[in-house]
């Protein structure tokens, strides 16, 4: 806990499930935490139950869709909380389901607007704006086992998902000379808000959020590029 204090940290997708349990934990550890999520009200809420500790907080709730909000967002942290060192990338949809043969179109654009384009703009200004000009800092885009392995049903956001996996890979190799370390990991199926239906076999939302802290907490020498975390009860995999 005591190598979060006072490290600057930018968080998506703070409302709910992943991001908001890790937003909560680097705050009370002592960290300086940019938020947003979509939700103006939930994002209230959530600072105000943080407010009593000492870390500085900075938020904005908006559609990230809105890729010029996302830029705007960006240099208003840094000049509130300064340089950020980490970026994690949550926020996310899987907003419809359907045969690759019955995708709305609409659907696919949405879905790859928030889960591809959106983490992309987050991802290449934090880079370019703080983490270039220092020579380091780490990047942790949380992905989806369907970046590794296709489920019927679910082509639009395994599409969506998979098409910011390859940006990623490619990113790692080009930021990794200027010291900046581009992560990956990849939960299977998770027990969370972001699921339509309670699944207690399913992994524990803390069970993510501790593989996160655990990336983070590298050696400046070592960078975790990938990391799988998947439920015991599932075997979608080879």
């Amino acid at each position: 806990m005591g190598k979060l204090k006072n490290r600057n940290f930018m968080v998506t997708g703070a409302t709910s499930g992943i991001g908001k349990k890790l937003a909560k934990y680097l705050i009370k550890s002592g960290a300086n935490v940019a938020l947003c999520g979509r939700s103006s009200e939930k994002l209230k809420e959530l600072v105000f139950e943080l407010e009593e500790y000492e870390g500085n907080i900075f938020y904005q709730s908006f559609d990230i869709s809105d890729y010029d909000r996302i830029v705007e967002f960006v240099l208003q942290a840094k000049a509130q909380i300064g340089e950020i060192e980490f970026l994690v990338n949550v926020a996310g949809v899987n907003s419809a389901r359907a045969k690759v043969e019955a995708i709305d179109i609409a659907d696919l654009e949405w879905m790859i607007k928030v889960n591809m384009i959106a983490p992309f703009v987050f991802m290449k200004e934090v880079y370019n704006q703080s983490m270039k000009p220092k020579g380091k800092g780490t990047i942790i885009n949380v992905m989806s086992t369907v970046c590794q392995f296709s489920n019927e049903g679910i082509g639009a956001y395994t599409a969506s998902k998979s098409g910011f996996d390859a940006l990623t890979g490619v990113f790692r190799k080009e930021a990794r000379v200027n010291g900046v370390k581009i992560c990956g990991i990849y939960p299977g199926g998770v027990d969370s808000p972001f699921r339509e239906s309670d699944r207690p076999d399913y992994l524990a939302i803390d069970d993510v959020v501790n593989s996160i802290l655990y990336m983070i907490n590298q050696s400046d020498n070592a960078c975790i590029d990938e990391l799988v975390v998947r439920p015991m009860v599932e075997r979608n995999f080879t």
